[in-house]
């Protein structure tokens, strides 16, 4: 398999996660030291001249705005990082990114498939035999309840405190329309030397996959289907079945989409 990876996009995300992560806790150390105004100065001591007497009269209000600022940029920091940033996963002893786990859940395609991350309108894309598929990504862990159309997850008490920092459920069937169009339009530009458009037919479909084994899927009719990574090249096969891309139309897709993609080659 082959893969298209814009790193440089992936680089600048992580890093910008990091400096959000540093910058909230930056902010939570000075409503920390904010907090031991009173120590400092006990309340029945004069308010002094200056910046002491400022921090004697609003220490309170801007320790609780300090705590309130860190935690939310602390948060989506984590948001960032967990989409962005190499960890460890659960039930695995690497330590990769999303797309580094999607990579290697498809490993041992043929070189008739390609893997675009972040290099397309859409985040994640496969082509190969079976044409075209765009995945939607979700990493948390917990419980994740899909009844056709809509997508939930049951309430607990520790979402609260990491309401900023997850992705998040949301609607993993809204996502993939809206990715599959990007992709559509894309293959619209593409026209052969008579001015036809040989890729506007390449089958376009979509897959929601819940990278974290810690997951627990309750499934009732999805629109969409619905995998674990450890699913997916089942699902792939299950496609190619269906839908058989001759080799000279794979090798037109891949052309055409590289040319259009924004990647850096794999170092040595």
């Amino acid at each position: 398999m082959k893969v298209y990876r814009n790193l440089t996009e992936i680089k600048k995300k992580e890093t910008l996660g990091r400096r959000f992560s540093l910058a909230g806790l930056a902010v939570l150390l000075i409503g920390f030291l904010t907090s031991l105004v009173p120590t400092w100065y006990p309340p029945d001591q004069p308010i002094q001249p200056g910046f002491a007497g400022f921090l004697q009269l609003y220490w309170a209000w801007i320790s609780f705005a300090a705590l309130a600022v860190g935690f939310m940029l602390a948060s989506i920091g984590s948001y960032y990082i967990n989409r962005y940033a190499r960890r460890r996963w659960p039930g695995s002893r690497f330590f990769e990114r999303p797309d580094e786990v999607l990579e290697r859940n498809m490993k041992g395609f043929d070189d008739r498939y390609s893997f675009f991350a972040m290099s397309l309108p859409a985040n994640y894309v496969l082509t190969g035999p079976h044409g075209i598929t765009v995945f939607a990504v979700r990493s948390d862990k917990g419980k994740v309840i899909v009844d056709g159309d809509r997508w939930r997850e049951p309430f607990s008490f520790w979402r609260i405190f990491t309401v900023f920092s997850r992705e998040g459920v949301g609607n993993p069937s809204q996502d993939l329309e809206e990715q599959k169009q990007k992709i559509r339009q894309l293959l619209e530009q593409a026209s052969d030397g008579n001015g036809t458009n040989s890729l506007a037919a390449t089958p376009v479909d979509g897959a929601a996959v819940f990278l974290n084994q810690a997951i627990v899927l309750e499934l009732n009719n999805p629109v969409v289907p619905v995998l674990r990574g450890d699913e997916i090249k089942e699902h792939i096969r299950a496609r190619a079945k269906e839908v058989k891309l001759s080799n000279a139309a794979i090798r037109a897709l891949n052309d055409f989409l590289v040319k259009h993609a924004v990647y850096q080659p794999a170092p040595e």
